[in-house]
C-alpha cells in the first residue's frame, strides 16, 4: 500500500514536469505506454502467461512511439524521460493494485494515496516560496478544478450507463484531444511520422483491451485458465 502511494505521488510530480516540458502529442504517446508495460511486468512479477497477440500490441506501442519521440533523430529532453517513467509508475501501481485486491480494501488503498499527497503538497507549499495566484491564475486554477471534477463526473455517469468495456477505448481519444488542443493553444503540430505513431499507440492499446475482454469471456467458461491470450 506505501509503494503504492509513493507512486502515485511521484507520477503526479513526474506528470505535471512532461506536460509543462513538452508537446501535449507526445507526452500522451509515453504515458499511454502504461498499459503495455503492465503486460511486461505482468510476466514479470506476477507470473502471467502472455499469448502471442498481446505481445504483438506491446512491440506495436513501443515502435508507435519510436516514430513519436524519434531518438537518435531529434532532441530528447528531461521531459520525455519523465513521461517515460510516469508510463512505468502508473503500470507499476497497476500490479501492486492486483498483487494487493485481495489482502486491502480499496478505501485503504485510496485514503493511504491521498493522505500522501496531501501530505506532500502540504510540505511543499509550506518549504517552496509560496505565493497567492494573482485573479487571472485563480481563475485558471479554478477552470482546471472544474474541468477535472467534471471529468470524473463524467466518468462515474459513463461507468453507471455503459459497460466497460465500451469505456476503456474512449480513454484513447485522448490522444485525438491531444493533438486538437496541442495545436490550437500552443501551436504544436505533429507531423506524418508523429501522427502515424500515435495511431499505432492508440490501436496498440485497444488491442490489449479487445484481447483482454475475449481472455474475462474466456475464464467464465474456463475457471481453471490461467493464459492470457
Amino acid at each position: 500500500v506505501q509503494a503504492r502511494a509513493w507512486c502515485g505521488i511521484a507520477s503526479g510530480v513526474l506528470s505535471v514536469y512532461a506536460f509543462t516540458h513538452i508537446p501535449l502529442a507526445e507526452v500522451y504517446a509515453l504515458i499511454f505506454l502504461a498499459p503495455l508495460l503492465v503486460t511486461v511486468l505482468s510476466t514479470v512479477i506476477l507470473k502471467e502467461k502472455v499469448g502471442p497477440w498481446r505481445w504483438l500490441a506491446v512491440v506495436a506501442g513501443f515502435a508507435g512511439v519510436m516514430l513519436v519521440v524519434r531518438p537518435g533523430f531529434r532532441e530528447l529532453n528531461l521531459g520525455h524521460l519523465a513521461a517515460f517513467v510516469n508510463a512505468f509508475l502508473a503500470a507499476t501501481s497497476v500490479i501492486l493494485m492486483r498483487s494487493l485486491a485481495q489482502q486491502e480494501k480499496r478505501t485503504s488503498m485510496l485514503g493511504v494515496l491521498v493522505g500522501y499527497g496531501l501530505l506532500f503538497n502540504g510540505a511543499g507549499a509550506a518549504t517552496a516560496a509560496f505565493a497567492l495566484p494573482n485573479p487571472v491564475q485563480f481563475a485558471w486554477l479554478a477552470m482546471a478544478g472544474a474541468f477535472t471534477a467534471g471529468g470524473q463526473l463524467m466518468q462515474l455517469l459513463a461507468a453507471k450507463y455503459a459497460p466497460a468495456n465500451r469505456i476503456a477505448p474512449m480513454h484513447y481519444s485522448q490522444i485525438v484531444w491531444a493533438v486538437i488542443l496541442g495545436a490550437l493553444f500552443f501551436h504544436e503540430y505533429p507531423d506524418v511520422l508523429s501522427l502515424i505513431g500515435l495511431a499505432v499507440v492508440g490501436a496498440s492499446g485497444l488491442l490489449t483491451m479487445v484481447r483482454e475482454e475475449v481472455r474475462l469471456g474466456t475464464v467464465r467458461w474456463n475457471p481453471f485458465s490461467r493464459t492470457r491470450l
